[in-house]
């Protein structure tokens, strides 16, 4: 009856939705005539399952007197269809309903079933070419507004959605398959289960909730290739945000942060606000509920909301620059590979800054005098202190950017540019295997495990196959590798004067 008969009534459940109304009434908007069919099936107290059928209209309101010199009749708009009452109508219940509503082409509930039915009448679909677009705009943004509601960890919790229009089933996107939703699912679970970290306020003293991040290599997304439930949920391309969402679980938005410094990197955040603070970040919800504003609250709860920003901006301070890692003779880049929605794209997972360490890949015999330097994902991770100089007789390989993600040949492949410095000419080596972590790697692959693929070089002369090629210096070169789809590649370069590679 609360969703029938009453419109912007304070929430009263704990974890509850919206208090504005604006949910219901978005119902009505998409009806050319203003009008909804509402048919459910509900536990009754000393009944059992019960259902009930009844039609709902909201236009604008009205003066019903029928001459001018009449006393006022003001009509708030409000229609009803069902069983006229003297002063109401009450819906249609059983039996009664269920004929009904199955004359009217609805799907009767089965004898055990439970749930509700919403019917909008004559839809406004005029934006949309026809209305299977319509039906499959809907259940893209059933996704994406939803999906955390849609896991299957939740069990007997899960919303199971479907969509249907003309007889034609449109099925959901899963979201944990559905780029790049499945990096959002990915931080939601890490913040979930501990991975994360807490974010708090410190003066005054209080747990805000949990964050965790997703990061990936991608090849970039085409201008305008994002679908309409993308573009209206903020996420127009290769995503850059953090999906903020209370303790009902719902997305309250996809808050936009700052850029990757390369357009191959992307990355997906989630915070989930603390249970104690949920009040206090509903508080600050507008009617439309897609958003927390600070300036709604006063006091310490303003503080809370204010400072969650905050912490998230700091949280992602490491993506404002694009990282140079710069070493000896001996260049080693830790990509990560995963798969994504279309198959053929392949991304490179990375660890924050402060996780990586320094050292040179397992097993890499380095030569004498020569330096090394890791760098996970493009990153650099140097040795404590100063920097011994480096002799103008030693050759050095500088990675001179992030790895990109492109395509090769119908493959995904990692383009990682480095510099080339020292005597020349050089003989550049490279190697690929799989990472096994920040300092190990798999140098013997398991029999009919796949590896890595170098597939050669693009220099200034032109392209070189294999995983070796010969160079001026000072040159640039770029390399080019086949990863291992969810894994992480460790790729080491290893520079040497031509001579010394003869001798």
């Amino acid at each position: 009856m609360s969703f029938v008969l009453n419109v912007g009534e304070k929430r009263d459940t704990e974890y509850g939705g919206g208090t504005y109304g604006y949910g219901k009434a978005v119902l009505y908007r998409l009806s050319k005539v203003g009008t909804i069919l509402v048919y459910t099936r509900t536990e009754e107290p000393g009944v059992g399952l019960e259902s009930r059928l009844i039609g709902i209209a909201m236009r604008s309101s009205f003066d019903g007197r029928e001459q001018p010199t009449d006393a006022p009749r003001p009509f708030t708009g409000r229609h009803w269809w069902g069983d006229v009452q003297q002063n109401h109508v009450e819906p249609l219940r059983g039996g009664e309903a269920d004929n009904i509503a199955r004359s009217l082409g609805l799907t009767p509930f089965a004898d055990d079933e439970s749930g509700t039915t919403l019917i909008v009448l004559d839809p406004d679909l005029d934006e949309f070419d026809s209305v299977d677009a319509a039906a499959r705009h809907l259940a893209d943004t059933l996704a994406w507004q939803l999906w955390p509601i849609m896991l299957p960890e939740r069990g007997a919790d899960r919303l199971v959605a479907e969509v249907r229009a003309g007889g034609t089933t449109f099925s959901v996107p899963d979201p944990a398959d559905t780029y790049p939703l499945e990096m959002f699912v990915a931080a939601y679970r890490k913040q979930r289960d501990g991975n994360g970290v807490v974010l708090e306020c410190k003066s005054p003293r209080q747990h805000l909730g949990r964050f965790a991040v997703q990061e990936e290599y991608v090849l970039p997304m085409a201008k305008d290739s994002a679908p309409l439930a993308a573009v209206y949920a903020g996420v127009p391309g290769d995503p850059h945000h953090v999906c903020l969402m209370r303790s009902p679980e719902l997305v309250v938005r996809y808050h936009e942060q700052t850029e990757p410094s390369s357009a191959s990197r992307a990355y997906a955040g989630v915070f989930r606000a603390d249970d104690a603070l949920d009040e206090t970040y509903a508080a600050a919800e507008p009617p439309t509920h897609d958003q927390w504003v600070p300036d709604q609250l006063a006091g310490r709860d303003k503080t809370f909301v204010r400072v969650t920003f905050t912490r998230i901006k700091e949280e992602l301070a490491h993506y404002r620059t694009s990282p140079v890692a710069t070493v000896r003779n001996q260049s080693s880049a830790a990509l990560g590979a995963a798969s994504s929605l279309l198959g053929t794209i392949v991304a490179a997972a990375f660890a924050r800054p402060d996780a990586v360490q320094s050292g040179k890949a397992a097993g890499t015999q380095e030569p004498s005098g020569a330096g090394t330097g890791r760098s996970t994902g493009g990153r650099a991770a140097t040795s404590p202190g100063r920097p011994s100089p480096v002799p103008r007789d030693r050759v050095r390989v500088s990675e001179m950017s992030e790895p990109t993600v492109d395509e090769h040949e119908g493959r995904a492949v990692l383009i990682q540019r480095f510099a080339v410095t020292g005597p020349g000419p050089v003989t550049l080596q490279a190697r690929a295997a799989v990472g096994l972590g920040t300092r190990s790697r798999e140098d013997e692959a398991p029999v009919g495990a796949a590896r890595p693929e170098v597939l050669g070089w693009l220099t200034s002369d032109g392209p070189h196959d294999g995983d070796t090629c010969q160079v001026t210096s000072p040159s640039e070169v770029e390399l080019v590798v086949v990863p291992v789809a969810d894994t992480i590649t460790d790729i080491t370069v290893i520079g040497t004067r031509s001579e010394e590679m003869a001798s």
